[in-house]
């Protein structure tokens, strides 16, 4: 059987509520709005939700458009890959309309900042679209030194200055510190939960997973910390995932359509380094600094992404965490204009080679997948050429 023909979820009704909010994400938004707080989308990986969550607005995680896409068609050039198009088409999209009080975007890749300026002049030429309020968070990402750290508690009180003007009141230390703790208690459980997913063990799978990390992003954050610690205490009992444990990088995987491929196949994504997924949650703010420094510095420390980090630091980070999570492989996969994981390979290779780490790199896909077959075959080759690695 293969790990998409799993069924230790259909009992779980933890699990059955992260999938709900998962499946319908718009109505899982609408049920939060009837509190008649105030919405807050974020594209990127690095807009600090603590600072929204403090003066009492909804931050909601920006997912990208799956059906079809006639404004980013119109608005957007080829160089647009197919995730910055569904998330694009998001925003314009009618479906949409009326639920967006405001828009923050971050400078997580050059791409969002491209998306940041469209949009500033769709609002001043088309008014007539019910476009949100946008903001830009324009945080140091590439080093880890002091100016960058300096930079970055600068921005960080400049948004929090910004949310105060959205808000029409002052963010007072102690409403931060209790959101701080709040997205920490909640980020602890999403890695109590992941760490099921590691090494040779593992008790859940790259869909299961990306299934409820990506669910808990449409909840309360109290309400998602509830459900992720008891589908962790349910999960410990599941049997095991039997296919090939890999680390993901690549394309934001938003559906679990790839992950399910490559399960069919006989592969099983145990960590990855993407935001609907184990990066999101990588560390922490600190409780004892102040909180627009524990803030600024959580977003500062995380995980590098190839996006905005230097190649040598991924060079490092990379193998590291195959290692850490017990991976047999690695897959990177990549939408058509959405490749510049392919810069990161060449210094990643030489470490992987000597851990004995096999590689698969899929390049120039697009939405809808045009070949599945085919995508299916480079999977299951892949799991018997590691399977036979090991031999």
């Amino acid at each position: 059987m293969s790990l998409s023909g799993r069924n230790c979820t259909a009992n779980s009704s933890a699990y059955s509520e992260l999938k709900w909010a998962f499946d319908n994400k718009r109505k899982a938004v609408s049920k939060l709005m009837e509190s008649g707080r105030k919405t807050v989308w974020m594209m990127g990986d690095d807009v600090p939700e603590e600072v929204i969550m403090a003066a009492g607005m909804l931050p909601v995680r920006l997912c990208g458009y799956y059906g079809p896409r006639p404004n980013a068609d119109k608005y957007l050039e080829i160089s647009f890959g197919a995730q910055w198009r569904g998330l694009f088409e998001a925003i314009m999209n009618d479906e949409y309309a009326g639920m967006m009080d405001y828009l923050v975007l971050s400078n997580s890749s050059d791409i969002i900042q491209k998306l940041y300026y469209y949009l500033l002049e769709l609002k001043r030429m088309e008014p007539e679209r019910r476009l949100p309020e946008i903001a830009y968070v324009d945080y140091a990402l590439l080093t880890k030194d002091y100016r960058s750290q300096e930079r970055n508690w600068s921005v960080t009180k400049d948004f929090i200055a910004k949310v105060e003007g959205w808000c029409g009141r002052k963010i007072t230390n102690e409403e931060l510190t209790k959101a701080i703790k709040v997205c920490n208690e909640y980020k602890k459980a999403l890695r109590a939960f992941s760490a099921l997913r590691y090494g040779k063990d593992s008790r859940v799978t790259g869909s299961e997973a990306l299934t409820a990390i990506a669910g808990s992003f449409y909840l309360e954050k109290e309400r998602a910390t509830e459900l992720l610690k008891q589908l962790t205490k349910e999960a410990e009992s599941w049997p095991k995932a039997e296919g090939v444990g890999v680390f993901y990088t690549g394309s934001m995987q938003e559906t679990t359509e790839v992950y399910e491929l490559m399960e069919a196949a006989g592969l099983n994504v145990i960590s990855e380094d993407k935001l609907f997924g184990d990066r999101y949650a990588d560390c922490d703010a600190d409780p004892e600094l102040p909180p627009a420094r524990a803030i600024a510095s959580r977003y500062h420390l995380r995980f590098p992404s190839s996006e905005r980090a230097l190649i040598k630091e991924r060079a490092i980070c990379v193998p590291e965490r195959i290692k850490e999570v017990g991976a047999e492989g690695m897959v990177i996969f990549m939408n058509h204009n959405d490749e510049s994981y392919i810069w990161d390979f060449p210094k990643q290779r030489d470490a992987l080679k000597k851990m004995g780490v096999p590689a698969l790199m899929i390049e120039g896909q697009y939405y809808p997948l045009k070949d599945k077959e085919e995508l299916s075959r480079r999977f299951a080759t892949f799991a018997r050429t590691v399977k036979g690695a090991q031999k």
